[in-house]
């Protein structure tokens, strides 16, 4: 297992900062994914690891060796990273096959050939496609196609993963496989994983740290569930989750060691921060609960839309101006246009400065 840490990493392309002072630290073992939108710098932090990309300044460290320093005048090329890379693209020969393509970076390193043939045939079927060796990249599914690129980043025992959005290629259901198959791989290697991607459903689901960016700054770099309940500041409480949060203008006051919120014609009690002043409070869509008959302590809205999609519904309601989404998983019948009373689920209300947009610690 290999540790990464990346120290006031800089890029620029002309006038534009792909990546601005980044500072990050990868633990030996560890599943991280560069998450954000498109531009934000996720593929380029990956290609400055690899030795793909060379920064403008900073240091960038594999078990505390500098492969990158600007100061130092250090660059060490990605063949002696021990890194392995799987692109987007697959990146795969087609007039090579299955077995050509996978044994290339063994070859190169010039491996016997029985030890070749061992270790590509071994490869083939731990990843379920052994039997394809003889075939070319042009006869196989891309879900096949991936594999053969996996197996391929394999044999030569990287320390290291670098996977570049692997999986954007498949189609939805490929996805959800691969990403079980991804997952059993990391933790069956034991390697380092860097996985860049823009689906927050791939982040959550596979990493054991997420690297929240935005505009080549670095939002948040925490774990899933601390990403997820404890977004640190309103872009990535904005971008995580699906559907989205819901984002609420509220006045909070305090009052007997409580916080209790108002909103338009309604108030939520004993919110976890203690705070006072207008705020945007922050609740997803799983922490509202729906009722159909009246509650005296619950806020009365009117169904807008409800979209049942098999195990769940999601219900747009209104209240004046307000619009809220709420993700119910209840058998319950739910009709557009009528009157439902909600009630939030205080404690998994996080608070965030309307100003600076950070979020507002909780006692």
């Amino acid at each position: 297992m290999h540790s990464i840490e990346l120290r006031h990493v800089t890029k620029k392309y002309g006038p534009v900062i792909a990546v601005n002072d980044l500072n990050l630290t990868i633990a030996p073992g560890s599943f991280l994914t560069l998450l954000g939108p498109s531009g934000c710098g996720k593929t380029t932090v990956l290609r400055m690891i690899a030795g793909l990309e060379e920064p403008d300044a900073g240091d960038i460290l594999i078990d505390g060796r500098p492969v990158f320093s600007a100061a130092q005048d250090i660059f060490v090329p990605p063949s002696q990273r021990n890194l392995g890379l799987v692109f987007q693209s697959y990146a795969l020969w087609p007039h090579l096959t299955v077995f050509q393509n996978v044994a290339f970076g063994l070859e190169m390193a010039k491996r016997s050939k029985p030890e070749i043939k061992d270790r590509v045939n071994a490869i083939l079927k731990d990843l379920q496609i052994g039997e394809m060796g003889k075939r070319y990249p042009q006869e196989m599914s891309g879900g096949q196609q991936q594999r053969v690129a996996l197996a391929r980043m394999l044999a030569p025992k990287p320390g290291i993963f670098l996977l570049d959005e692997p999986l954007s290629n498949l189609d939805a259901r490929l996805r959800v496989d691969m990403r079980s198959e991804l997952k059993r791989l990391h933790r069956d290697t034991h390697a380092t994983a860097v996985y860049v991607t823009h689906d927050q459903i791939e982040a959550l689901t596979m990493s054991t740290h997420i690297a929240v960016m935005k505009e080549g700054r670095l939002q948040q770099y925490a774990s899933p569930n601390q990403v997820y309940r404890n977004p640190a500041n309103l872009f990535v409480a904005d971008f995580i989750g699906s559907p989205k949060i819901n984002l609420l203008d509220v006045e909070a006051i305090a009052h007997d060691g409580n916080t209790r919120l108002r909103c338009g014609s309604f108030e939520i009690d004993k919110v976890p921060a203690r705070a006072s002043g207008k705020f945007v409070a922050a609740i997803r869509p799983e922490d509202i609960r729906i009722s159909l008959e009246r509650i005296p302590s619950a806020a009365e809205f009117l169904t807008y839309a409800v979209l049942p999609a098999g195990a769940e519904s999601i219900v747009n309601a209104r209240c004046g101006d307000l619009s809220v989404v709420i993700r119910e998983t209840r058998d319950i019948e739910i009709e557009m246009d009528r009157p439902v009373w909600l009630t939030f689920d205080a404690k998994k209300i996080n608070l965030y400065d309307k100003t600076t947009g950070d979020l507002i610690p909780s006692d």
